[in-house]
């Protein structure tokens, strides 16, 4: 209170430090939500995939009748295999333009996805009815809008031949593609030849309800019995839990995304730690006779360091207040403009309020010596 635009300024540079750390960690939480998007979306309970898979929108490909190797087996309710490729999408209102979007395709009768979450304008059998007839789409709701017109009824090019947008559905994009729609195995074959239909992306398997809960078990028996023929099989079979973590762990570990925002979040303490470090050793300065008055009276040095400290926490508080209010506004931007799944949890609230403490804490510890220096002598 004794001098406000100093505190005021000092708050400001504290809140600036938090908000960039709220950001940097809302990000990251954001590509470790969006890296499971499809899966999410899907309905299994172990995935057959291609050993030289990477993610889910580069996964690669395997031998058809592989998917069908496991159907025998006692605890299998069904199989069904996911075709996953990139086409060229030619944007609407500039006929010139075209952008590579995601496509997904599967067999009418086997749906895959989870429909409650997928299919929620329409209901899921009126969507796959209309996909009966060639060359017909659905497309994601999260679309970006740069692909122009898409709403149903649009008609454009997809790889050159014209395709219709029959309905919508929602699953997300994420960060691996911008566009993303979803069609039948019929028009699949029109947009990428007869041969595509003969190598999946995935192959999805649905436990019984009764063996759900033994899904690693069923692994397993498979892995042992039809996936390890030979010393290194072109084929893998990995639970949901394993193909989630594998999925987190190539955006969060593997690209620049997660390593970009981590590398944020500790710039972003490194700000905070000086700023807070200038405010509080310019404020000791300032006040440097008395700390001296006081060491002459008698007050001990561990006095002094707390009223720093004290001094410090004060400060995170109260830069924390304005940034996580801050925070909540540019989450909410960010989910409504780059359709990003930026959600403030509990978690994160409380974990940046305790970063904010340290890195204050830090400052204080580092400006104490300045505090140690004050010797009454120097009054005189």
């Amino acid at each position: 209170m004794h001098q406000p635009l100093r505190t005021g300024v000092a708050i400001l540079g504290v809140a600036f430090a938090v908000l960039l750390i709220f950001m940097q960690l809302g990000f990251y939480g954001s590509a470790e939500t969006a890296a499971n998007t499809l899966y999410h979306a899907l309905d299994f309970d172990l995935v057959l995939l291609s050993n030289d898979y990477l993610n889910a929108t580069r996964p690669r490909s395997f031998a058809l009748p592989r998917v069908y190797q496991p159907l025998g087996h006692r605890d299998i309710e069904s199989v069904s295999p996911l075709y996953i490729d990139w086409q060229s999408w030619r944007v609407q209102n500039r006929s010139r333009q075209r952008r590579a979007i995601l496509v997904f395709a599967f067999r009418l009768d086997e749906p895959v996805f989870r429909t409650e979450s997928v299919f929620r304008s329409e209901p899921c059998a009126e969507c796959l009815q209309r996909l009966r007839a060639p060359d017909t789409v659905l497309m994601d709701t999260a679309t970006r809008a740069y692909f122009g017109p898409r709403g149903v009824g649009i008609e454009t090019e997809m790889n050159r031949r014209l395709v219709e947008v029959v309905g919508e559905f929602t699953i997300g994009t994420g960060y691996g593609a911008d566009g993303m729609v979803l069609t039948s195995e019929r028009t699949y074959e029109h947009l990428t030849g007869s041969l595509a239909l003969q190598r999946p992306a995935l192959g999805l398997i649905r436990l019984k309800p009764e063996a759900r809960s033994r899904a690693d078990e069923v692994k397993r028996q498979l892995s042992e019995r039809f996936y390890n023929g030979r010393p290194r099989d072109d084929v893998r079979l990995l639970t949901r839990a394993e193909i989630e973590e594998h999925e987190r762990d190539y955006w969060l570990h593997r690209t620049s995304v997660g390593i970009i925002f981590q590398m944020g979040v500790f710039v972003a303490l490194i700000v905070g730690v000086i700023f807070v470090y200038q405010v509080i050793a310019t404020d000791i300065a300032d006040h440097f006779a008395e700390y001296a008055t006081l060491k002459a009276i008698g007050y001990e040095q561990n006095y002094l360091s707390g009223v720093v400290l004290r001094q410090a926490l004060l400060l995170a508080v109260l830069g924390y207040i304005p940034a996580f209010v801050a925070a909540l506004a540019l989450y909410a931007l960010g989910r409504q403009a780059a359709e990003l799944p930026l959600d403030m949890t509990w978690t994160r609230a409380v974990g940046v309020l305790a970063l904010a403490a340290a890195m204050c804490s830090l400052s204080g510890l580092l400006a104490l010596r300045k505090v140690e220096a004050a010797d009454p002598a120097d009054l005189f």
